[in-house]
């Protein structure tokens, strides 16, 4: 086993947070909270003094060469120095206090060393870590160690004055030691903090100087306690979770997903959304599992269906919303088998991932996901990654431009200058006020960031096109050769190089592709949601991700895919522009049609008052089989699942004022639903 005094990797488990590692000790010291931290705290430029006084000291000695296999804590705090076979650590403190007599002991003898860093200097052991006796004792006597100071020294109370003990003593039971622990863990959790924060010197020092109450009762905690109280949060509250899923009146609709925390731990987060006994539509975390094996689907199942044991609601588990992993399908068909119904039924799919998949396909074509896997985590492009780049088309040639231009202190600064100039320039005041802006870096191929990229870049064209043609007079001024002209084997500068510019009809294209994106972006932004009510930024009120949206988003996008498909005849660049539309149709239109696995999607729209069967009468009135089969779907989910379910009894409740819609928006597919919404509701 690794002896408690090891240097390495100390963070907590990764439950709740990514923890950080802890890098090992580095010749200068982390100080103590207690330590003086006039007498250590030095600038580098002090260091080589203080190395000249050690050896002033120890004529013949040498830093040791086995200086980075020291494991105790002591070290941190001293100079490992040999000579011939002889190893000695000297204290740091005493060298850097100029001490005639700076203490010091063999290496076999570190313990001596822990003592003297206590009883001379005030310096405890880090948590966790191995205290010498000096601090032993003086923790089972209660005796403050050297350098800390009470609550009445750091507040300047006199207690032989009744008024200013009365005050100390009045300070010293107010501070409730659980309390701050409690403070101190909500405010890791909350803030994705990782464990070990909590040892940190310095934290411990803020906390000292607001209260030295939390060194005299000992309330800090170290990364290991910090997890042990989460967990016992989570035990201890689990049954009153238990309680409310039990008497929630309807089903249970469970989401999760995996993710990989930077400490390399592979979980599950698993959620649930429910109306409690009020009716009130509540949402939870169940848990966070790790899934150690392959993520197949029958190891998914298995932690899905622990959780939801564990909260004993196997017999009142609705719906799932997933991606569309296929480990997901296989997973959903084992929990489906264990707990009665078929998973294929209750598979939800979240839209936002159809659509990434979607608009991946738009913006690259054939295999978007290998083209993903070949550039993702790039450093700075090298040839071979750009031409890669350029030969998915328009949306390419700008992610290597936008590249070429971020990567560059000296092309960023020209644009900038371009910019500034022309605001100058102008007679318009408000452009006048105008700052330059800077291009948009994409995140690889995620679809939002290319869309923000391009946006950017829209708005910054004239300036690109300036940049580029000012940039090459630049360079080939600068590369003259001696008869005036340029040097035959010059190579302009990439974003130079006439193959790697956008044309005319390229920033067309790129256009275009901003039109489309922004249809995407607009009902992302409807369905990315838990479906609850809420109160909305100017006063309207209203919810995102409701079930009966989704059918209409895929319609939608659908009708101005179709749209832009007419568009894209007149343009002559069939491989990265018309061709790349039918396979972002093609996409959409593979998940529209497995949609009927899941009938509670018509389901919802059809039992909506302000949609109804008129929705699907008027949106498909050429296709009056998908009608029929959608009154099929929607026949059995009542039949086989609602018909037998009693609705629980509820109290009259005061009439609310009616809500606050909204009456205009710039978000078209919201329009898009006002103008298929009813206003007097069919009957039935």
């Amino acid at each position: 086993m690794t002896s408690p005094d090891s240097c390495f990797d100390i963070s907590g488990s990764g439950f709740g947070s990514a923890a950080e590692s802890t890098p090992c000790p580095t010749p200068y010291p982390t100080l103590s909270t207690s330590t003086p931290v006039s007498a250590l705290r030095t600038s580098s430029a002090s260091d080589e003094q203080y190395e000249r006084t050690l050896w002033r000291h120890f004529p013949g000695w040498a830093f040791s060469e086995r200086a980075r296999e020291t494991r105790c804590w002591a070290w941190q705090f001293g100079y490992d120095i040999q000579k011939e076979d002889a190893r000695r650590w000297i204290c740091r403190a005493c060298i850097r206090k100029n001490n005639p007599h700076p203490r010091h002991f063999e290496a076999d003898g570190i313990h001596n060393a822990y003592n003297h860093l206590f009883n001379d200097h005030g310096i405890r052991a880090p948590p966790g870590m191995t205290q010498g006796t000096a601090e032993k004792k003086a923790n089972s006597k209660g005796r403050k160690p050297p350098g800390q100071r009470t609550l009445a020294e750091s507040m300047k109370l006199d207690l032989h004055d009744p008024r200013e003990q009365a005050i100390a003593n009045d300070f010293i039971k107010r501070f409730d030691k659980e309390h701050f622990r409690r403070l101190l863990i909500d405010w890791i959790v909350a803030k994705n903090h990782s464990f070990s924060i909590a040892e940190e010197a310095e934290l411990h020092a803020i906390f000292d100087y607001l209260n030295p109450s939390v060194s005299a009762r000992k309330a800090n905690i170290t990364h290991t306690t910090v997890r042990e109280k989460i967990v016992a949060a989570f035990e201890q509250h689990k049954q009153k979770v238990i309680e409310v899923l039990g008497k929630a009146p309807g089903l249970i609709h469970i989401s999760f997903d995996g993710w990989r925390s930077g400490n390399r731990y592979a979980l599950y987060g698993i959620c649930c959304f429910f109306r409690d006994e009020n009716n009130k539509p509540c949402k939870i975390t169940l848990g966070l599992p790790e899934v150690s094996a392959r993520h197949t689907g029958p190891n998914i199942a298995a932690e899905i269906l622990d959780v939801i044991e564990s909260y004993q609601i196997q017999d009142k588990i609705g719906y799932f919303t997933l991606d569309n992993a296929k480990n997901n399908d296989t997973a959903m068909e084992i929990i489906g088998g264990e707990l009665g119904f078929v998973g294929a039924r209750r598979r939800g799919r979240c839209f936002g991932h159809t659509l990434n998949l979607s608009a991946k396909a738009i913006l690259f074509g054939h295999d978007a996901d290998a083209f993903e896997r070949r550039i993702s985590g790039a450093e700075p492009l090298t040839e071979a990654e750009h031409l890669i780049w350029r030969q998915k088309g328009p949306a390419g040639k700008l992610h290597n431009l936008v590249v070429a231009i971020h990567r560059s202190d000296l092309l960023t600064g020209m644009l900038r200058n371009i910019q500034q100039e022309a605001f100058n320039k102008s007679s318009d005041p408000k452009l006048n006020a105008r700052k330059p802006l800077d291009v948009i870096l994409d995140n690889d191929t995620r679809w939002l960031s290319q869309l923000y990229m391009i946006r950017r870049a829209l708005l910054l064209r004239d300036y690109i096109e300036r940049l580029i043609a000012h940039h090459r007079i630049d360079f080939e001024q600068q590369n003259k050769a001696k008869r005036g002209g340029p040097k035959k084997s010059l190579t302009l500068p990439f974003i130079c190089q006439p193959e790697n510019q956008l044309s005319d009809k390229d920033w067309e294209v790129v256009e275009i592709f901003a039109q489309i994106l922004s249809y995407y972006e607009a009902t992302i932004k409807m369905l990315e949601g838990d479906g609850q009510i809420r109160k909305r930024k100017r006063g309207w009120t209203g919810s995102y991700g409701n079930i009966w949206d989704v059918i209409q988003g895929f319609e939608f996008l659908l009708e101005q895919l179709e749209r832009f498909k007419d568009i894209a005849k007149d343009f002559p660049d069939t491989e990265h522009f018309r061709i790349n539309i039918n396979l972002g149709w093609q996409k959409l239109n593979e998940y529209y049609e497995i949609l009927s696995e899941t009938p509670i999607y018509y389901t919802g729209l059809a039992r909506h008052p302000a949609y109804r069967w008129k929705w699907f009468e008027r949106n498909w009135t050429d296709r009056p089989e998908w009608i029929d089969e959608a009154k099929n779907m929607v026949h059995d989910v009542w039949r086989f699942e609602y018909r037998e379910a009693t609705l629980p009894g509820q109290e009259p409740s005061a009439v609310e004022p009616v809500a606050k819609q909204r009456k205009t928006s710039d978000n078209p597919f919201q329009e898009y639903l006002k103008r298929n919404r009813y206003t007097a509701p069919e009957a039935g």
